[in-house]
C-alpha cells in the first residue's frame, strides 16, 4: 500500500472516531446555574453565585454571573470530547471599582445539569481553583 494511502485511511479512521452516543452539544448547557469557586487551586469550592448560561454559537457559549459593577462575563468555545463530556473553555472577566480582572477558565460537564472546572488569573496570582456548577432550571 502507497504512502498517499496511509495517510488517507489514518485520515479517515480519525473523523471516523466514536463519540459517545450520548455526548452533550453546547446547547444542552444553557440555562440557569449556580456556582461555586475557591480562590487557590487545592482549596474546596464554597459560595452560590448565580449564573445564566447561554448559546452564543453551535460551538460557543457566554456566561453572565451578578456583579458589584457590570455583570462578570465568560465566554468561550464548548467542544465534545470522545467520552461524552462537554468541554468549555475559554476567558472571564470581571469589572471591579478599582478595575478589571481577568483570565481563563476550563469546565467539563460530565452531564447536562454538572460541571467541574477551575480558573486561573491572567496576572499569575490564582491558578487551577476550582469552579464548579450546578444546574438550577
Amino acid at each position: 500500500m502507497g504512502m498517499w494511502m496511509r495517510v488517507l485511511f489514518v485520515a479517515l479512521g480519525l473523523m471516523l472516531a466514536p463519540v459517545a452516543a450520548w455526548a452533550l452539544a453546547p446547547a444542552d448547557v444553557v440555562g440557569a446555574w449556580v456556582t461555586e469557586t475557591a480562590n487557590q487551586g487545592g482549596e474546596a469550592a464554597s459560595g452560590a453565585t448565580p449564573m445564566q448560561i447561554s448559546l452564543d454559537s453551535p460551538d460557543a457559549l457566554d456566561g453572565v454571573s451578578p456583579s458589584p459593577g457590570p455583570d462578570a462575563t465568560i465566554y468561550g468555545e464548548a467542544v465534545r470530547q470522545a467520552d461524552g463530556t462537554l468541554l468549555w473553555s475559554g476567558t472571564w472577566a470581571n469589572v471591579w471599582p478599582e478595575g478589571v480582572t481577568r483570565g481563563t477558565f476550563r469546565f467539563v460537564f460530565a452531564d447536562a445539569n454538572s460541571f467541574t472546572g477551575t480558573w486561573s488569573s491572567d496576572d499569575g496570582e490564582i491558578k487551577n481553583a476550582p469552579w464548579n456548577g450546578r444546574r438550577v432550571r
